[in-house]
């Protein structure tokens, strides 16, 4: 009890001190991903950075750039907070809680790679995403790593045999093989989980960006408090995450 009361008494205090510091407007940079941020402003990580920062009287503005691109403009100051990636380098930094958690798969044709046991069975292989989205410390040691610029790209280096494994999320795979333009046989390929991450907001290395991330951690405990925060996964479709919120 004395902890939730000691965590409304901060939540009080913060919205009133963003406005003697004149914060101004919060700029939030990423793509645009379908039920995460949609052009409508709907979708899971809109809603959570709208309870948290828009319902206490923060302005918020919502660019859509490219996730490589977003973190260039964080790095830079243009841009306050990426949604969302699994690591950052200097100056970033990721909040202490992801707003997503869940499964990536990999796409592949069972006639060149017929056994699969897991994630380790691309150790020694290749595997193809899009541009920044994963890295090295997602796949067993020895995988092969190739970056492209789309979705689309990554299947078909898939299908035209030059990698072994296209990564993606699941509905981002589905999404690639409609819009793909490279014709094939869907029964000689398929789809395995590859591994299992969590996503976090980006902030620049500042006082302006601790600040932000200070707010956006104190109320994602209170939205877990109060039961807000698993109905807004529900309400999404999306797993509540293992999180670790102080008792």
């Amino acid at each position: 009890m004395k902890r939730y009361f000691f965590l409304m008494v901060m939540l009080l205090l913060i919205p009133s001190g963003v406005c003697a510091q004149d914060l101004g407007e919060v700029i939030v940079v990423g793509p645009s991903w379908n039920k995460f941020t949609n052009h409508d402003g709907t979708g899971l990580y809109h809603e959570i950075l709208g309870r948290i920062f828009t319902e206490r009287g923060v302005a918020m503005r919502r660019i859509y750039v490219s996730s490589q691109r977003g973190n260039d403009l964080v790095a830079s100051g243009k841009a306050d907070m990426m949604t969302c990636s699994d690591s950052a380098s200097a100056p970033l930094f990721l909040a202490r809680y992801p707003m997503y958690e869940g499964e990536f798969h990999c796409f592949y044709n069972i006639l060149r790679q017929p056994e699969w046991h897991g994630p380790q069975t691309m150790s020694g292989k290749s595997v193809v995403f899009r541009l920044t989205y994963y890295s090295a410390k997602n796949f067993p040691e020895g995988t092969v790593l190739k970056e492209v610029r789309t979705a689309e790209a990554a299947l078909g280096m898939v299908l035209l045999g030059h990698a072994d494994y296209y990564i993606d999320d699941l509905e981002f795979i589905k999404d690639s093989m409609k819009q793909g333009t490279i014709p094939f046989n869907a029964g000689d390929y398929a789809i395995q989980v590859a591994g299992r991450r969590q996503y976090f907001p980006v902030f620049r290395e500042s006082e302006r960006g601790r600040q932000l991330e200070a707010m956006y951690a104190q109320g994602m405990e209170k939205l877990h408090a109060s039961g807000e925060l698993q109905a807004i996964f529900k309400k999404w479709g999306f797993p509540y995450p293992h999180y670790t919120f102080p008792e």
